[in-house]
């Protein structure tokens, strides 16, 4: 598995940047491609990871492409920290399941831990 040689950026503009210049990788190692689409759940860009609104967010029950929500009932200007975490652990079995189009992860990014089944 492989993973960006540097990063992560401190800005998004500078992500695009590494993009563009064809500096970013997926996992097996091929150049990224230097555009992106936008994201069929979202409103940011399609970078070929899990996006979180593709999942139900276990803290507030949005449904998918549906933003978070606050317990006031207000649409949060964030998503929770836990459908975050979800869509990490998605693409952690992506990887683990052998597919090499996800973007390699950022040199010093950890995995999110394992959840225990069964509990």
């Amino acid at each position: 598995m492989n993973r960006q040689s540097f990063g992560p950026p401190s800005m998004r503009a500078e992500e695009r940047g590494w993009r563009t210049a064809g500096l970013l990788v997926d996992v097996a190692g091929r150049v990224l491609p230097a555009t992106v689409q936008p994201c069929a759940s979202c409103d940011g860009e399609d970078l070929g990871d899990t996006c979180p609104a593709f999942l139900t967010c276990p803290t507030c029950k949005a449904a998918p492409q549906q933003r978070c929500r606050r317990p006031s009932g207000h649409t949060a200007e964030q998503w929770h920290r836990r459908r975050v975490r979800a869509a990490d652990l998605k693409d952690q079995r992506r990887e683990e399941d052998g597919d090499t189009t996800l973007p390699a992860r950022w040199a010093d990014t950890q995995r999110a831990p394992t959840p225990v089944r069964g509990t």
